[in-house]
């Protein structure tokens, strides 16, 4: 039979095939040939035993899900507030994964005191502004999710499970409360869990602080400025083929964000997440 992974807890999966849920337990050979099964993978099985898993459109290994189409990248305009870093990092890590995001930008009942509606509202990507709280906008979301598979991202207390509880009555979730002194969520969502939706699917996934590059293959620094929509008009225009966008000569995006083109902050997190990456190691040229 073939299914969809919708869950995985303790080397446990269940498997959705046909309306019914199985719940299997992968091939030993999966794990020699170090195959990792991902909430989202299309696999066949037994009944009992997930013996093959089917070719992916995409991994994203954070939140860790297969064959995404649609990312929605959940973002609090304040309490707590925005981790502007952590937004582009995402946006990046899902371009390169070539999953769609989606900026919901959530708590318009609060001020914006870092402007993130304006910056983000420019680069291109789609964007949806609502309350989770008081449901404001939420239902805009649906269409968006229509027959897709679809994930929810973003640090913990910014509102995930608020607004699936929204989109989702029946769906029970623990929501937390803002710590008020670290300024950040408590993690409420124990692992990644996919709900069948208007012939798609929805996932919950835990809130997290940290994201790693390499993890999602994304270790050609060299490619950066292509996951940034807003430097691909100028990546052409550099006075050197390989410029790195630093402090190279006549260097097209430089002068972009001097002209007020690019967003400085957008501009800050490129050259930090191209020091982050860091050059290509001996054997990651030879992939």
């Amino acid at each position: 039979m073939e299914g969809i992974v919708i869950r995985g807890l303790g080397g446990l999966y269940s498997v959705l095939c046909d309306g019914e849920v199985y719940s299997c337990r992968g091939r030993g050979g999966l794990k020699r040939d170090r195959n990792i099964l991902y909430v989202g993978d299309r696999v066949e099985f037994d009944g009992e035993v997930i013996e093959k898993i089917l070719p992916r459109r995409n991994v994203l290994p954070r939140p860790p899900m297969a064959n995404l189409d649609v990312l929605f990248i959940v973002v609090a305009l304040s309490d707590p507030l925005p981790n502007l870093y952590t937004l582009d990092k995402l946006t990046v890590i899902a371009e390169h994964c070539g999953v769609e995001p989606v900026l919901v930008f959530n708590k318009t009942d609060l001020e914006d005191p870092l402007g993130v509606r304006e910056i983000y509202s420019s680069l291109g990507y789609p964007t949806l502004s609502l309350c989770a709280k008081t449901g404001e906008n939420v239902e805009r979301l649906r269409p968006l999710m229509d027959g897709k598979v679809c994930a929810f991202a973003g640090l913990s207390g910014v509102g995930k499970s608020t607004l699936i509880n929204g989109l989702f009555p029946e769906i029970s979730r623990e929501t937390g409360d803002i710590s008020r002194k670290l300024q950040r969520g408590r993690h409420t969502t124990r692992a990644v869990e996919l709900f069948s939706f208007a012939g798609g699917f929805l996932a919950d996934t835990p809130g997290f602080s940290e994201l790693e590059f390499a993890p999602c293959g994304l270790v050609d620094r060299s490619r950066l400025g292509e996951y940034f929509p807003e430097f691909r008009p100028f990546l052409g225009d550099c006075f050197f083929r390989d410029c790195a966008h630093g402090k190279e000569k006549d260097c097209a995006v430089r002068a972009a964000v001097e002209a007020g083109k690019i967003p400085p902050s957008r501009y800050e997190s490129y050259l930090r997440m191209y020091e982050e990456i860091g050059p290509l190691r001996p054997w990651e040229l030879q992939k």
